[in-house]
């Protein structure tokens, strides 16, 4: 894989990480976190602090897009093999919701939330990274 394409994998993964995540939390979940909004940082302060979320996107879309180029690309030619990595990737992505909900005075609706968005946050992900490596592969 070329530097270039490397390039184009990552900045992929990072978009369909930051726009599944606003879909997700801004979305989806908004109205279970506002049911318990004494557990978060306000909204003012998360806006202060979104360089920060969007550094551990980057960190989630780099790791997914090394380990897809060196260990996947080259021997997943389906979309099916595709989607199975972003399960199991997924599951390690969202092992700590269970953690967090043993540890912290989280919703258990909310960690199963995690659980279930973020595998298909993974699967979607990676898919996204399949097509566009699969494209990048036609063009030569």
């Amino acid at each position: 894989m070329n530097p270039k394409s490397t390039i184009v994998i990552l900045l992929t993964a990072f978009a369909a990480i930051w726009i599944t995540d606003l879909l997700i939390h801004e979305l989806a979940l908004k109205s279970a976190y506002l049911s318990v909004s004494g557990l978060w940082r306000t909204p003012a302060a998360m806006k202060e602090l979104i360089k920060w979320l969007m550094v551990g996107q980057f960190m989630a879309a780099a790791g997914l897009t090394v380990i897809w180029i060196n260990r996947c690309a080259p021997n997943t030619t389906t979309l099916k093999s595709a989607i199975r990595f972003g399960f199991f990737v997924g599951m390690i992505a969202t092992s700590y919701a269970p953690i967090f909900y043993a540890v912290l005075p989280i919703p258990g609706l909310i960690c199963l939330q995690w659980v279930l968005y973020g595998i298909l946050q993974s699967i979607v992900v990676t898919v996204t990274v399949y097509l566009t490596t699969y494209k990048l592969s036609q063009e030569g």
